[in-house]
């Protein structure tokens, strides 16, 4: 029940901010990807699901938004 509610408010918050913020949805989709992978790689993604998500959303947002990041798992 709690990975549920914390998906559906990652969902919300998603929303809220794409609202406020202008960003482009591929380079957004593509970092999350990419960090996902990483993450699961090395293990980030099962241990710690909640601050997972939460450094994905940071840093994709920022690349999203037009910031050029190295972020983990970048190709």
């Amino acid at each position: 029940m709690k990975k549920i509610i914390i998906f559906l408010l990652s969902i919300l918050f998603m929303s809220i901010t794409s609202q406020a913020h202008s960003y482009d949805d591929s380079r957004w989709w593509k970092c999350y990807g990419e960090m996902t992978k990483a993450h699961k790689a090395r293990g980030l993604h099962e241990s710690n699901r909640e601050l997972s998500i939460r450094i994905k959303e940071t840093v994709c947002k920022a690349y999203a938004e037009g910031e050029e990041l190295n972020y983990e798992g970048k190709q």
